[in-house]
Protein backbone atom coordinates (compact mmCIF):
# COMPACT_ATOMS: atom_id res chain seq x y z
CA UNK A 1 0.00 0.00 0.00
CA UNK A 2 1.41 3.37 -0.88
CA UNK A 3 1.74 5.91 1.98
CA UNK A 4 -0.62 9.16 2.24
CA UNK A 5 1.65 11.82 1.56
CA UNK A 6 1.10 14.90 3.80
CA UNK A 7 -1.26 17.78 2.61
CA UNK A 8 -0.24 21.31 2.49
CA UNK A 9 -1.95 21.98 6.13
CA UNK A 10 0.23 19.45 7.64
CA UNK A 11 3.43 20.97 6.19
CA UNK A 12 2.54 24.29 7.49
CA UNK A 13 2.10 22.41 10.60
CA UNK A 14 5.21 20.80 11.06
CA UNK A 15 7.42 23.70 10.28
CA UNK A 16 5.64 25.61 12.60
CA UNK A 17 6.59 22.87 14.77
CA UNK A 18 10.50 23.06 13.56
CA UNK A 19 10.37 27.27 14.41
CA UNK A 20 9.05 26.21 17.96
CA UNK A 21 11.87 24.10 18.54
CA UNK A 22 14.57 26.08 16.56
CA UNK A 23 13.54 29.83 17.22
CA UNK A 24 15.30 30.59 14.38
CA UNK A 25 12.60 31.26 11.58
CA UNK A 26 14.82 29.96 8.87
CA UNK A 27 11.89 28.66 6.38
CA UNK A 28 14.21 27.54 3.67
CA UNK A 29 16.67 25.89 5.52
CA UNK A 30 13.15 24.01 6.65
CA UNK A 31 11.29 23.57 4.13
CA UNK A 32 14.55 21.68 2.35
CA UNK A 33 14.64 19.36 5.09
CA UNK A 34 10.82 18.81 5.61
CA UNK A 35 11.41 17.80 1.21
CA UNK A 36 14.13 15.81 1.97
CA UNK A 37 12.01 13.79 4.81
CA UNK A 38 9.29 13.50 2.89
CA UNK A 39 11.72 12.08 -0.02
CA UNK A 40 13.72 9.51 2.29
CA UNK A 41 9.59 7.95 2.59
CA UNK A 42 9.23 7.71 -0.81
CA UNK A 43 12.67 6.35 -2.26
CA UNK A 44 14.90 3.62 -1.66
CA UNK A 45 18.10 5.29 -1.88
CA UNK A 46 19.24 6.92 1.46
CA UNK A 47 22.54 8.77 2.33
CA UNK A 48 24.13 10.59 5.06
CA UNK A 49 27.38 12.13 5.17
CA UNK A 50 29.43 9.80 3.02
CA UNK A 51 27.73 6.36 2.08
CA UNK A 52 24.98 5.98 -0.19
CA UNK A 53 22.89 2.99 0.45
CA UNK A 54 20.23 1.51 -2.07
CA UNK A 55 17.63 -0.44 -0.03
CA UNK A 56 15.77 -3.18 -2.32
CA UNK A 57 14.81 -5.33 0.55
CA UNK A 58 10.96 -4.09 -0.39
CA UNK A 59 10.80 -5.24 -3.25
CA UNK A 60 14.50 -7.59 -4.23
CA UNK A 61 15.25 -8.08 -7.34
CA UNK A 62 16.42 -11.65 -8.20
CA UNK A 63 18.40 -13.00 -11.18
CA UNK A 64 18.07 -16.45 -12.78
CA UNK A 65 16.23 -19.05 -14.42
CA UNK A 66 12.71 -18.43 -12.00
CA UNK A 67 13.11 -14.53 -12.43
CA UNK A 68 14.54 -11.70 -14.61
CA UNK A 69 17.97 -12.45 -16.45
CA UNK A 70 19.47 -9.13 -16.18
CA UNK A 71 19.75 -7.07 -13.57
CA UNK A 72 21.98 -3.29 -14.10
CA UNK A 73 22.97 -1.13 -11.39
CA UNK A 74 23.01 2.37 -13.25
CA UNK A 75 23.05 4.46 -9.93
CA UNK A 76 26.88 5.04 -9.15
CA UNK A 77 28.24 7.81 -9.65
CA UNK A 78 29.80 8.54 -13.39
CA UNK A 79 29.94 6.31 -15.93
CA UNK A 80 30.58 2.76 -13.73
CA UNK A 81 28.09 0.02 -14.36
CA UNK A 82 27.61 -2.79 -12.92
CA UNK A 83 25.29 -5.76 -13.72
CA UNK A 84 24.43 -9.04 -13.52
CA UNK A 85 23.40 -11.58 -16.16
CA UNK A 86 21.79 -15.36 -16.32
CA UNK A 87 21.79 -17.93 -18.76
CA UNK A 88 19.42 -19.87 -17.51
CA UNK A 89 18.89 -22.72 -20.51
CA UNK A 90 21.34 -25.66 -20.64
CA UNK A 91 22.78 -26.31 -24.12
CA UNK A 92 24.46 -29.35 -24.78
CA UNK A 93 27.24 -29.16 -22.23
CA UNK A 94 26.83 -26.05 -20.85
CA UNK A 95 25.92 -25.34 -17.85
CA UNK A 96 23.43 -22.90 -16.11
CA UNK A 97 25.00 -19.65 -14.98
CA UNK A 98 24.48 -16.49 -13.08
CA UNK A 99 27.41 -13.61 -13.63
CA UNK A 100 28.14 -10.12 -12.95
CA UNK A 101 30.82 -7.58 -14.11
CA UNK A 102 31.87 -4.32 -15.58
CA UNK A 103 29.25 -3.06 -18.36
CA UNK A 104 30.53 0.70 -18.65
CA UNK A 105 33.29 2.56 -16.95
CA UNK A 106 35.14 0.99 -14.32
CA UNK A 107 34.26 -1.45 -12.23
CA UNK A 108 36.14 -4.63 -10.26
CA UNK A 109 34.71 -7.30 -7.97
CA UNK A 110 37.10 -9.71 -5.92
CA UNK A 111 36.98 -13.30 -7.32
CA UNK A 112 38.75 -16.81 -6.55
CA UNK A 113 38.98 -19.04 -9.49
CA UNK A 114 36.69 -16.82 -11.41
CA UNK A 115 33.85 -16.73 -9.18
CA UNK A 116 32.71 -13.81 -7.45
CA UNK A 117 33.70 -14.22 -3.79
CA UNK A 118 30.64 -14.19 -1.28
CA UNK A 119 32.18 -12.78 2.16
CA UNK A 120 30.82 -12.15 5.89
CA UNK A 121 29.80 -8.39 7.36
CA UNK A 122 32.08 -6.36 8.22
CA UNK A 123 34.93 -6.73 6.12
CA UNK A 124 37.01 -4.01 3.93
CA UNK A 125 37.80 -4.31 0.20
CA UNK A 126 41.69 -5.10 1.28
CA UNK A 127 40.69 -7.49 4.05
CA UNK A 128 38.85 -9.88 1.24
CA UNK A 129 41.97 -12.13 -0.48
CA UNK A 130 41.55 -12.93 -3.99
CA UNK A 131 42.06 -11.43 -7.48
CA UNK A 132 40.25 -8.19 -8.49
CA UNK A 133 38.01 -8.86 -11.64
CA UNK A 134 35.84 -6.53 -13.96
CA UNK A 135 33.99 -10.06 -14.19
CA UNK A 136 33.26 -13.32 -12.48
CA UNK A 137 31.16 -15.79 -12.40
CA UNK A 138 28.35 -16.04 -9.24
CA UNK A 139 27.16 -19.61 -9.53
CA UNK A 140 26.79 -22.40 -12.01
CA UNK A 141 24.85 -25.68 -11.70
CA UNK A 142 25.39 -26.96 -7.77
CA UNK A 143 28.48 -24.65 -7.22
CA UNK A 144 28.22 -23.17 -5.08
CA UNK A 145 26.16 -23.49 -2.19
CA UNK A 146 23.09 -21.32 -1.36
CA UNK A 147 23.79 -18.64 1.10
CA UNK A 148 21.69 -16.82 2.80
CA UNK A 149 22.43 -13.02 3.25
CA UNK A 150 26.46 -12.63 2.34
CA UNK A 151 27.96 -9.77 0.66
CA UNK A 152 29.68 -9.15 -2.74
CA UNK A 153 32.24 -6.43 -2.73
CA UNK A 154 32.91 -4.14 -5.54
CA UNK A 155 35.38 -0.82 -6.20
CA UNK A 156 34.48 1.51 -8.99
CA UNK A 157 35.90 4.42 -10.76
CA UNK A 158 34.39 7.64 -9.70
CA UNK A 159 34.22 9.86 -13.33
CA UNK A 160 32.33 12.38 -11.84
CA UNK A 161 35.42 13.42 -10.01
CA UNK A 162 39.08 14.89 -11.15
CA UNK A 163 41.29 11.95 -11.75
CA UNK A 164 38.44 9.19 -11.28
CA UNK A 165 39.19 8.44 -7.74
CA UNK A 166 37.98 4.86 -6.87
CA UNK A 167 35.05 4.28 -4.43
CA UNK A 168 34.52 1.13 -2.60
CA UNK A 169 31.07 -0.93 -2.11
CA UNK A 170 28.76 -3.93 -1.42
CA UNK A 171 26.21 -5.78 -2.27
CA UNK A 172 23.95 -7.92 0.16
CA UNK A 173 22.81 -11.33 -2.19
CA UNK A 174 21.58 -14.55 -1.13
CA UNK A 175 22.11 -17.27 -3.23
CA UNK A 176 19.61 -20.65 -3.69
CA UNK A 177 21.02 -23.31 -5.65
CA UNK A 178 19.30 -26.55 -5.49
CA UNK A 179 20.28 -29.76 -6.75
CA UNK A 180 18.17 -29.07 -10.10
CA UNK A 181 21.16 -26.78 -10.79
CA UNK A 182 19.33 -24.00 -11.34
CA UNK A 183 20.64 -20.86 -9.50
CA UNK A 184 18.76 -18.13 -8.66
CA UNK A 185 20.76 -15.01 -7.40
CA UNK A 186 18.92 -12.45 -5.08
CA UNK A 187 20.05 -8.58 -4.36
CA UNK A 188 18.37 -6.72 -1.70
CA UNK A 189 20.40 -3.56 -1.98
CA UNK A 190 23.64 -2.12 -1.89
CA UNK A 191 25.81 0.79 -0.46
CA UNK A 192 29.17 3.01 -1.43
CA UNK A 193 31.33 5.39 0.27
CA UNK A 194 31.49 8.70 -2.08
CA UNK A 195 34.61 9.79 -0.25
CA UNK A 196 37.04 6.61 -1.00
CA UNK A 197 37.18 5.25 2.38
CA UNK A 198 36.91 1.57 2.37
CA UNK A 199 33.75 1.01 3.35
CA UNK A 200 32.80 -2.18 5.47
CA UNK A 201 30.09 -4.59 4.22
CA UNK A 202 26.76 -4.21 5.40
CA UNK A 203 27.75 -0.64 6.78
CA UNK A 204 24.70 1.93 5.85
CA UNK A 205 24.32 5.10 6.55
CA UNK A 206 23.23 6.26 10.37
CA UNK A 207 19.57 8.59 9.87
CA UNK A 208 20.98 12.82 11.15
CA UNK A 209 19.33 13.47 14.45
CA UNK A 210 17.62 16.72 12.11
CA UNK A 211 16.21 14.23 9.49
CA UNK A 212 14.67 12.22 12.45
CA UNK A 213 13.32 14.28 13.69
CA UNK A 214 11.92 15.67 10.39
CA UNK A 215 10.66 12.17 9.68
CA UNK A 216 8.88 11.83 12.86
CA UNK A 217 6.97 15.31 12.57
CA UNK A 218 5.69 13.77 9.15
CA UNK A 219 4.47 10.50 10.75
CA UNK A 220 2.56 12.57 13.82
CA UNK A 221 0.66 14.92 11.13
CA UNK A 222 -1.73 17.89 12.03
CA UNK A 223 -3.25 16.23 14.67
CA UNK A 224 -0.77 15.10 16.51
CA UNK A 225 1.29 18.59 16.05
CA UNK A 226 -1.63 19.69 17.68
CA UNK A 227 -1.57 17.41 20.57
CA UNK A 228 2.31 18.19 21.17
CA UNK A 229 1.45 21.82 21.43
CA UNK A 230 -0.86 21.71 23.97
CA UNK A 231 0.96 19.19 26.35
CA UNK A 232 4.76 20.14 25.76
CA UNK A 233 6.35 22.14 28.88
CA UNK A 234 5.69 26.14 29.20
CA UNK A 235 8.85 27.83 28.28
CA UNK A 236 10.61 29.61 30.97
CA UNK A 237 12.69 32.68 31.21
CA UNK A 238 16.34 32.29 29.81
Amino acid sequence: MEAAQPSKRELVNVQSLFLTIDGKGDSTKLLSLLALAAGAIAMPQTGNADIIFTDLSASPVTVGNNATTNFLIDTLPGTARLGFVAFPTRVGATTRWVTAGQKAGYVRLKTNASFVIPVNRGLTWNQVVGAESNFGRVASANFPNSFDHKYFIFTFKDSTQVGSPLRYGWLDVSLANPPSGVPDLTIFGYAYDNTGAPIPTGQIPEPAPVALLALGALTLGAKGLRSWRRNRPASGPA
